[in-house]
């Protein structure tokens, strides 16, 4: 969101605190009901030029002594805190940014504006402060919202507005400003900084700093050493700086290392004599130059590992007949890559009912995302050579993709669905601002489970391998979102063709499928 020019923050609990006093004389159940009232939104409004004028009418209305709540609103002012790292913070983004504009929006009557200014002079940040007692409206009506909007001049997709109340939030947001609900110091810097900052260049950024220090981790803590990871980080952002691999000279290994050094505790996860396998061959010849003897020979080997259906097994080991639809898929990818397609017919067969019957929703031995069997899917279809096949495949995965937008899902999911969107040329709006709000504040993505360990179970996880896929996700989906194309450019002209190749509606005609 490069195009925010100002962010607008409540003071209530977002940049002060203060405490409601439980002494008695008025039971706090009551105060919350009396500061609930159109009585009290009127003098929040500025219909009472005094306090004793609404607290007279708060009286009759709900039984009270205006003096008791003179004493206990007195004891509730001196209770307030100033929430000092967020202000700081604040400061810091001034500071970085030294166009933004900031502004203080706040239910406060005119009799206590003296609290904001307080809060204020200590922290000079603010350009202007907006006081519903002034103002003469509050929030969440919409047109306090409006007001501010005319006063400070910006549209209302120029300004982020910061609360702590879900009712103020939605109003702003009905009339297009961005908004972020308040909870803590940490998510809300958070979202600042995914707000102004770039998410690409952060996202890069660390993963540079990070580079072959970007190991796997179990859901239990377990450190792993592994190639699966660091081939597909590869895959996605073709920098063999970043990655740090064990090579082989024909099949490959998931883990990295001897298997006493592979992982902290390797009886919790799996056999110490842990047999090659063809999914991380697969990736890892798809992708890293190999002789064409040695392809030629891991693939005659490969075919050799089918089960009685006649199709491809995970291991390079008769004694673990395990099959996944997933692993099918990105070998299918090897065969389909080297024009071998016709000898894998059946996995192919078998992908494709997997697709049809949506069989993958669920997830699949090692791999608990459906979202990842799809993009693994749209990876696939860019290398399938016969037209008939490759149209099948597309027809029955353009809607598989378009449904699971707005779905369930943490950073694995979201990257690789918005990922498989912008292969198949699907806009997905929903997804990536979800995707965004993830973002540390390093500038990765937090740890989400991509696989899981068969026997175990243990699910696997890559801040590196997360980062790398929602880096690329939001670079390729910047076309569809970004906020600054103007309507006299076509979104079309902005795709990254080599990234998003998979258009329906062109790759159906002759002159698009891959020789």
């Amino acid at each position: 969101m490069k195009h925010v020019k100002a962010l607008i923050f409540d003071f209530g609990n977002v940049l002060c605190t203060w405490i409601l006093p439980n002494d008695g004389t008025i039971p706090p159940t009551k105060l919350k009901q009396i500061m609930s009232s159109d009585i009290w939104f009127d003098y929040e409004r500025g219909r009472y030029t005094t306090a004793e004028d609404c607290y007279s009418n708060l009286e009759d209305r709900f039984a009270i002594r205006s003096k008791e709540l003179d004493l206990v609103l007195e004891k509730a002012r001196k209770s307030l805190k100033i929430q000092s790292a967020t202000l700081e913070f604040l400061t810091k983004l001034k500071t970085e940014h030294p166009h933004l504009r900031v502004y203080g929006l706040t239910n406060t009557p005119l009799p206590e504006q003296d609290s904001v200014y307080s809060v204020a002079s200590r922290w000079p940040v603010f350009d202007h402060i907006y006081i519903s007692g002034n103002l003469g409206m509050r929030k969440p009506d919409i047109s306090c919202y409006k007001a501010v909007l005319q006063d400070i001049g910006l549209p209302a997709e120029a300004v982020v507005f910061i609360d702590d109340l879900a009712e103020n939030i939605l109003s702003a947001q009905s009339i297009g400003i961005h908004s972020i609900l308040f909870e803590n110091h940490e998510q809300l810097a958070r979202q600042l900084e995914n707000v102004l900052g770039d998410p690409v260049k952060r996202g890069t950024d660390f993963l540079i700093a990070n580079a072959k220090r970007m190991d796997s981790v179990t859901e239990s803590g377990i450190t792993i050493h592994e190639n699966f990871a660091q081939l597909l980080i590869l895959d996605v952002i073709g920098n063999r700086e970043l990655v740090r691999l064990e090579t082989w000279d024909r099949t490959w290994n998931y883990f990295i290392g001897k298997p006493c050094d592979r992982l902290i505790c390797p009886s919790e996860l799996t056999t110490g004599d842990f047999p090659n396998d063809l999914d991380t061959t697969s990736i890892a010849l798809s992708i890293i130059p190999t002789e064409k003897s040695v392809l030629w020979s891991v693939m005659d080997e490969m075919l050799t590992f089918t089960n009685e259906d006649g199709i491809f097994m995970t291991y390079f080991d008769h004694s673990r007949p395990r099959v996944d639809p997933v692993v099918c898929v990105n070998i299918l990818y090897l065969f389909c890559q080297h024009g071998r397609e016709i000898e894998a017919a059946r996995t192919f067969e078998w992908v494709l009912d997997v697709l049809r019957n949506r069989a993958y929703q669920a997830g699949s031995r090692y791999y608990p995302s459906p979202d990842v069997f799809l993009y693994f899917l749209t990876r696939l279809s860019r290398v399938v050579r016969d037209g008939s096949r490759r149209e099948e495949l597309l027809s029955l995965l353009q809607p598989r993709v378009t449904e699971r937008i707005g779905t369930d899902g943490s950073v694995v999911s979201l990257s690789t669905r918005i990922l498989a969107c912008c292969s198949m040329g699907i806009v997905n709006h929903c997804d990536v601002p979800k995707l965004l709000a993830l973002q540390s504040r390093d500038g990765g993505w937090p740890v989400d489970w991509i696989y899981k360990l068969g026997s175990s179970g243990l699910k696997v996880g890559n801040r590196g391998l997360n980062t790398a896929l929602a880096t690329k996700a939001i670079e390729a989906s910047g076309a569809y979102v970004d906020p600054t194309l103007t309507e006299s450019r076509a979104w079309w002209q902005f795709v990254d063709w080599q990234g998003c190749d998979n258009m329906l509606p062109f790759l159906k005609r002759k002159e698009f499928v891959i020789h």
